[in-house]
């Protein structure tokens, strides 16, 4: 299906892309607050030491980020169903740039908290914008499918950031990794600017902002779709939680360098990207219900295989890391399932239904983030509980939801 579809705001350029370019820029677009958090998970001992700031306060960096993308997600859907995608994922990435600018000389520990919520809000227009297009172009089997490969596309770059930004950090110090955030969003804006066409078809020009909250509350208002908002923040909360925590535990408990939590990190990155390939790849004949049931079970069978390695004395990384690997192959089944059937519970409001979707994902995920700065992090017990727990709390939103999910087609 071409992307050139005719829309609000300005014309598609001049030669439109392909499908496979498209998913490769929307993917682009989809990394952005993925990659800007991992790229700063190993500098994050070094923030605390730099500033002389407490875990809890050094966590915000993580946390307020992701709870500024969470207010501005349901801004941008509205914004983007009525004015269009293409004015507002420009302006997402003009903003991130900003923040990232702003981010790379901080002075002070809350300057910085600062700027990554200037990056939040522009990267929610490129997040939110980006899952609208696909929703607008994609109907049936292939929006999940178009789903998981933008999200192997995002892989590519979570899958070396943590271990890159340990490089960059332990090179340059903690201040280089935004540089090269800075760096990537201009040559992002600029492809957008360039290639990237109008996809939303135009509703009336009388369409307000109270009919678009009404189309918000009836869609809040549909059991399934509450079940998969949970449910993704749940899934999203235990991927990120642990990975928050991690560092900190490698650097105190293992005196490990920040490199070496970055290489352990590419185990969940891997398994995240095999999932999200086996639904690419077998979309159109498999029962997505089912493989995201099986995904769901996965995560937390994981979680708690590795809570008990731990707990009977096997503190060694390679114990309380493998295990996230089949963990993070069960998310990667699990959430295109989700976030396809969310969107098309509000069908020509996609921008709407992914937003609210993300504010969803992101309060949960901020909320775990935050919690794990209250934790031990000379022993990785409390982190792995907490996963464990969140896991189990999924699978039974799942459970609890079923009869909802044989009312929406997969």
């Amino acid at each position: 299906m071409s992307p050139a579809r005719p829309g609000t705001g300005a014309a598609a350029p001049a030669g439109a892309l392909s499908d496979r370019a498209l998913i490769l820029l929307l993917g682009a677009c989809n990394a952005l607050g993925p990659v800007s958090s991992l790229l700063l998970l190993p500098a994050l001992p070094a923030i605390r030491t730099e500033f002389g700031a407490s875990t809890a306060a050094t966590q915000a960096v993580v946390s307020a980020f992701l709870l500024a993308f969470a207010v501005g997600i349901p801004v941008v859907g509205p914004l983007s169903d009525r004015y269009g995608r293409r004015p507002l994922i420009l302006g997402g990435l003009g903003i991130f740039a900003l923040g990232s600018a702003v981010a790379a000389w901080a002075p002070t520990l809350g300057v910085l908290v600062l700027a990554r919520v200037i990056q939040a809000m522009g990267c929610a227009a490129s997040f939110t914008v980006a899952r609208a297009i696909l929703g607008d172009l994609y109907q049936d089997w292939r929006l999940p499918r178009a789903l998981a490969n933008i999200t192997m596309v995002m892989m590519i770059g979570t899958t070396v950031s943590p271990w890159l930004g340990g490089v960059i950090t332990e090179s340059l110090g903690w201040h280089a990794p935004f540089i090269a955030l800075l760096a990537s969003a201009l040559i992002v804006l600029a492809v957008v600017w360039k290639l990237l066409p109008e996809t939303h078809v135009a509703h009336d020009s009388d369409v307000s902002f109270a009919q678009l909250g009404r189309s918000s509350l009836q869609v809040l208002r549909k059991p399934m779709f509450l079940a998969c908002a949970t449910d993704s923040g749940v899934i999203y909360g235990v991927y990120l939680s642990f990975l928050a925590a991690a560092p900190y535990i490698m650097a105190e408990m293992l005196q490990r360098p920040a490199t070496d939590f970055g290489l352990y990190v590419m185990l969940l990155s891997t398994g995240y990207f095999f999932g999200n390939l086996y639904v690419a790849k077998r979309a159109h004949a498999l029962d997505m219900a089912r493989t995201a049931r099986l995904g769901t079970m996965l995560q937390a069978g994981s979680a708690m295989v590795a809570l008990l390695f731990v707990v009977a004395g096997y503190t060694h990384p390679a114990f309380w890391f493998v295990p996230m690997l089949p963990l993070a192959f069960g998310q990667g089944l699990a959430l295109p399932h989700i976030t396809a059937t969310a969107v098309r519970l509000a069908p020509g409001y996609a921008g709407i239904a992914s937003s609210l979707l993300g504010f969803a994902q992101q309060t949960i995920g901020a909320l775990a983030v935050q919690a794990t700065g209250f934790f031990a992090t000379d022993t990785p017990v409390p982190v792995l509980t907490f996963c464990a727990a969140l896991s189990l709390l999924s699978v039974g939103t799942l459970l609890l939801h079923r009869n909802h999910g044989r009312e929406v087609s997969t």
